[in-house]
C-alpha cells in the first residue's frame, strides 16, 4: 500500500471518529443540560413548598405559648413546664418535625420537646441563623437553610415570634426534616441512568452512521482513484440516495466525458501519427535508395544516412506516443520470468555490445509471475533501454527476480550514475527525460503497465551508485 493510500485509510477512519464523537458528545451535553436543569427546577419546587409548609407550622406552634417566657432555671418538671413540652411533643408528632423549641432572645432555652434540655441552655445553633432570628424579633417568620445533621441527614428549621400583650416574648424553632432530598437523589440517579442508556444508543446510532458515511466515501474515493490512473472503464455508481449519491453521479459524468474526450484525442492521435509516419515511411525509403547509389567513400553517404538515423528515431518517438496514448488491455497469464528476460536480453544484443555493457541475468527457473507477456515484455525493455542510456562508457546491467511477501519482484539494475536527488518521484511522469532524444515516456509506459497488471514500479537510486527498478506483480 503505498502512502497516499495509507493516508486516505487514515482519513476516512478520523471522519468516523469524528461523527461518532461528535454525536456522543452532543447527546452526553444535552442530557447533562436537561438533566442538571429538571434536578434544580425540582430541588427549588421541593425546597420552596417545604419551606413554606414549615413558616406555617412554626405559626402554628407559635400560638398559645407565650407564657414559656415566664419559665426560668430551675422550672424544670413543674406544672407549666410539663404542659407546655407536652404541648410541643404532640404538635411534633402530629407533623411529624424532628423538633421544637422555644428559646428567648438570648437563644436560651425555655421549652424543648426533647428531654432533658435544661431551661436556659444555650442553642449553639442559633448564632448561624442570626438573619432569620432578627427576622424574628422584629415579629417575622423565617426558615434557615437547608443543612446536613450529623447522621447525614437535611434538616431545615422555621422560626416564628411568640407574641404576647408587650410584644414579642420569645420565638419558637420548628426542624423538620427534608425527605426530598431522598426524592431528589432517587430522581438524580435515574437521570444518570437514562443518561447512560442514552449514550448507549447515540453511540450505537453514531456508529451505524458513521459506517455508512466512511463507506460511501470509501466507495467514491476507490471510485476517483481508478479515474486517476486512467480506468475509465468502470461506471461510478451511487452509493446512496442524497448529496453523496449526487456527487457520484456527478462524478459518473465526468467518466464519462474524460472517456469521450480521452477517445477523441485517441483517434486524433492515431490519425496524426499515421499521416507522419506515412512521409516518414518515403524519406526512410528514398533516402535508402540514394545511399545504395552512393559509391562507397562518398561524402554524402554519411549525411544520408544520419538523415535515416534521425527518421527511425522520430519513429520511435510515435510508436512511443501511440503505446502511451492507446494501451493495449492487459491479459493476465502465467508468464515464466527466466524465459521473458532472456528474449528480451536477445532482442537488446546489439545494443548491448554497442554500448559495451554485459547483462546479467539471476533468475531461478519455474519463477512465474501473473503479468499480460506482452506488457511485460515491452516493461522489461523499456527498463533495460533506460539503463543502457545511462551507462554510455559501458558496464552492467543486472537482471533479478524473486519471491517476496507473497508476489513476485523483477528488478533491472544499472551501473551508471544513478538518478539526480529528489527525482525518484518525478521520473515515472510523462515526458520526464534528462536526454535529448527520446519523448520521455519509456518509464510511463512501465508503471502504466504495471498497474494495468495490478501491480506496480519503483525505484531504488544514489548518486554515483547506479539506479535499481522494481516491478512486483502476482505471484502465479
Amino acid at each position: 500500500m503505498s502512502v497516499r493510500d495509507s493516508r486516505s485509510g487514515i482519513g476516512g477512519g478520523r471522519i468516523g471518529r469524528r461523527l461518532v464523537l461528535w454525536f456522543l458528545a452532543s447527546m452526553v451535553a444535552v442530557v447533562a443540560t436537561t438533566g442538571w436543569a429538571l434536578y434544580r427546577l425540582t430541588w427549588d419546587a421541593l425546597e420552596s413548598q417545604m419551606s413554606e409548609r414549615l413558616l406555617a407550622v412554626a405559626h402554628l406552634a407559635s400560638e398559645g405559648i407565650d407564657a414559656a417566657s415566664r419559665l426560668r432555671p430551675g422550672y424544670e418538671g413543674g406544672l407549666l413546664h410539663s404542659r407546655l413540652r407536652e404541648r410541643l411533643v404532640r404538635a411534633r408528632e402530629a407533623v411529624g418535625a424532628k423538633r421544637i423549641f422555644v428559646f428567648d432572645r438570648q437563644g436560651r432555652s425555655l421549652v424543648d420537646s426533647e428531654p432533658d434540655t435544661p431551661i436556659g441552655q444555650a442553642y449553639a445553633g442559633l448564632g448561624m441563623d442570626r438573619s432569620e432570628l432578627e427576622a424574628v424579633w422584629r415579629g417575622a417568620s423565617a426558615h434557615s437553610v437547608l443543612f446536613r445533621g450529623d447522621g447525614g441527614a437535611y434538616y431545615k428549621t422555621g422560626y416564628a415570634p411568640v407574641v404576647a400583650d408587650s410584644g414579642v416574648v420569645a420565638g419558637v424553632g420548628v426542624q423538620i426534616g427534608a425527605r426530598f432530598v431522598d426524592t431528589i437523589r432517587s430522581f438524580t440517579r435515574s437521570v444518570i441512568v437514562l443518561g447512560l442508556a442514552g449514550a448507549g444508543l447515540s453511540l450505537v446510532v453514531s456508529l451505524v452512521l458513521a459506517r455508512g458515511l466512511t463507506g460511501s466515501i470509501r466507495h467514491l474515493v476507490v471510485a476517483a482513484r481508478q479515474i486517476g490512473i486512467g480506468d475509465l472503464s468502470a461506471k461510478v455508481v451511487a452509493p446512496a440516495d442524497d448529496e453523496l449519491g449526487y456527487l457520484a453521479e456527478t462524478m459518473d459524468e465526468m467518466r464519462s466525458r474524460i472517456l469521450a474526450r480521452d477517445e477523441q484525442l485517441r483517434r486524433m492521435l492515431g490519425g496524426v501519427a499515421h499521416e507522419i509516419r506515412n512521409p516518414l515511411g518515403g524519406i526512410e525509403l528514398y533516402a535508402g535508395l540514394i545511399v545504395d547509389d552512393l559509391a562507397e567513400g562518398d561524402p554524402r553517404k554519411a549525411h544520408i544516412q544520419k538523415v535515416i538515423g534521425e527518421v527511425r528515431n522520430l519513429n520511435r518517438v510515435i510508436s512511443e506516443f501511440l503505446e502511451f496514448a492507446k494501451p493495449s488491455p492487459a491479459s493476465l497469464q502465467r508468464v515464466d520470468l527466466a524465459s521473458v528476460m532472456r528474449e528480451a536480453e536477445f532482442l537488446l544484443a546489439p545494443e548491448l555490445e554497442a554500448a559495451g555493457v554485459v547483462c546479467d541475468i539471476q533468475v531461478r527457473e519455474g519463477l512465474f509471475g501473473m503479468f499480460d507477456p506482452d506488457h511485460l515484455k515491452r516493461a522489461l525493455t523499456n527498463l533495460m533501454k533506460n539503463g543502457l542510456q545511462a551507462m554510455s562508457e559501458g558496464g552492467k546491467l543486472t537482471l533479478r527476480a524473486r519471491e517476496e511477501g507473497g508476489k513476485v519482484v523483477l528488478e533491472v539494475s544499472d551501473t551508471g550514475p544513478g538518478l539526480s536527488p529528489g527525482t525518484e518521484a518525478t521520473v515515472f511522469e510523462p515526458f520526464h527525460t534528462t536526454r535529448e532524444q527520446g519523448a520521455g515516456l519509456g518509464l510511463s509506459i512501465v508503471r502504466q503497465a504495471a498497474e494495468e497488471n495490478g501491480g506496480g514500479v519503483e525505484v531504488d537510486t544514489a548518486p554515483g551508485s547506479g539506479a535499481t527498478f522494481r516491478i512486483w506483480m502476482r505471484s502465479a
